[in-house]
């Protein structure tokens, strides 16, 4: 899916079109969209807070700390927040709430309090689902990043070296963390009520959003029941199957191959130690056969003999 994708056209259809028995179906599921919608604004704002914090930081002491490995998890930590805050997440669940309303709801907020009067095409609302799917899968791999940004600080603290400096980011990375695991609890809640307006309004549509370029996130059953797995047995056994036990073969075959193995084996450690004799035995006689250099005299031998 692409980051900067533009929303559909919007078309707003009259509320006494539809069939009278889903609109309290519709009704349940506006009154979720605005309880995330509320609970997501404080959230995002302290988010923002804590990501202004970490870019005067940058700004601050970008020059000096280019090159330590601690500031690449720095900047990886405000590449993942600028991320999150161009969603826009309370824009965009709010545009699924305005446009089951009329369009000047949107400028007077005592509409809003109202029960709705339109809603919208199904196309309006798959695509802020496929907004919130991406969104999700964008926060659990930042929540994950700051998890390894934080073991990275605390392994930076123990050198010792701009420990006031280590400590805040490890402070700022501890607290993104937590507002992030909000964040994500709160838009699981979007994406069900989304799900349950697309198959109120549209009954056949897909069960499995196949169409979009975000990935579904892997179940934590599967993870639990691997790592409880890895726990016990120690290392990843693999999967058992069932084999057949090759026949024996008789004793007295076993017997002739032990025989003929000791045979083999015996054979190489003989020849070594004869090879090794007649090495010595040769040296012994080559320094035998050597001549004796026979001292040459000079003139004063000559004189004293």
């Amino acid at each position: 899916m692409r980051r900067n994708r533009q929303p559909p056209p919007l078309s707003r259809s009259l509320k006494t079109s539809l069939n009278a028995t889903i609109h309290s179906q519709i009704d349940t599921c506006l009154k979720q969209l605005k309880s995330c919608s509320r609970s997501l604004q404080p959230v995002l704002s302290m988010f923002s807070d804590e990501l202004q914090i970490l870019h005067r930081i940058y700004y601050k002491g970008n020059n000096q700390h280019r090159p330590a490995l601690f500031w690449r998890r720095v900047t990886e930590m405000r590449k993942y927040g600028d991320r999150v805050e161009e969603l826009s997440l309370a824009t965009l669940v709010n545009s699924l709430r305005y446009s089951f309303f009329a369009e000047e709801s949107q400028q007077n907020s005592k509409l809003l309090k109202g029960s709705w009067t339109h809603y919208p095409d199904p196309s309006s609302a798959s695509y802020v689902y496929e907004r919130i799917t991406a969104s999700i899968t964008l926060v659990h791999k930042m929540q994950d990043r700051l998890t390894h940004a934080y073991h990275s600080f605390s392994l930076a603290m123990q050198t010792g070296a701009f420990i006031q400096l280590i400590l805040t980011l490890a402070g700022i990375a501890s607290r993104l963390n937590s507002l992030v695991s909000e964040l994500a609890a709160i838009l699981n809640q979007v994406q069900d009520a989304i799900r349950s307006i697309q198959l109120t309004l549209d009954p056949a549509a897909p069960t499995s959003n196949s169409g979009s370029g975000s990935c579904p996130l892997p179940d934590q059953t599967e993870f639990s029941s691997v790592q409880v797995a890895s726990d016990v047995h120690g290392e990843d056994t693999g999967v058992s199957i069932g084999r057949e036990e090759p026949q024996r073969a008789p004793n007295n075959t076993a017997t002739s191959v032990q025989t003929d193995w000791f045979k083999l084996s015996a054979r190489p450690t003989s020849s070594v130690e004869v090879v090794t004799r007649t090495v010595k035995r040769s040296e012994t006689r080559i320094v035998s056969s050597r001549p004796k250099k026979t001292r040459k005299r000079d003139e004063i031998d000559d004189i004293f003999g």
